[in-house]
């Protein structure tokens, strides 16, 4: 997968407040592609990445015991959420942190996943 279209997955994300589960599974359809041997063949994980609780399943399947980040203002149809993954919340050096915007918390969090994971793909 190009970095363009990383890039247009998250845009998305993090700027329409109503997806369709078919544009939803392309941020899960990356993080499947960028980390095959976490997420291949996962019942568990098969959960719709629409809610909060879905998004934070594959948080906790890439990277367990990172910490995560999640605030922002709930409104009528979108609000202004923003998350930030990070390895540690004692100093300030980790190798990468995963920040993520989107109108709706689970599409902050997915967002914030796959930057993270292209980020650190790279290093």
């Amino acid at each position: 997968m190009k970095d363009r279209e990383l890039e247009i997955i998250i845009e998305e994300l993090e700027s329409r407040d109503v997806l369709s589960a078919a544009e939803l599974d392309g941020g899960v359809n990356a993080l499947h592609y960028m980390m095959p041997n976490r997420f291949a063949a996962r019942p568990d994980l098969d959960r719709p990445v629409d809610t909060l609780d879905g998004a934070l399943r594959y948080v906790i399947q890439a990277y367990p015991n990172w910490i995560v980040d999640i605030h922002g203002t709930a409104q009528n149809k979108a609000g202004h959420w923003r998350c930030t993954l990070r390895e540690g919340d004692t100093a300030d050096n980790d190798a990468a942190i995963g920040a993520g915007k989107g109108p709706v918390p689970s599409q902050a969090v997915l967002a914030a996943l796959i930057r993270l994971t292209a980020i650190l793909k790279k290093l």
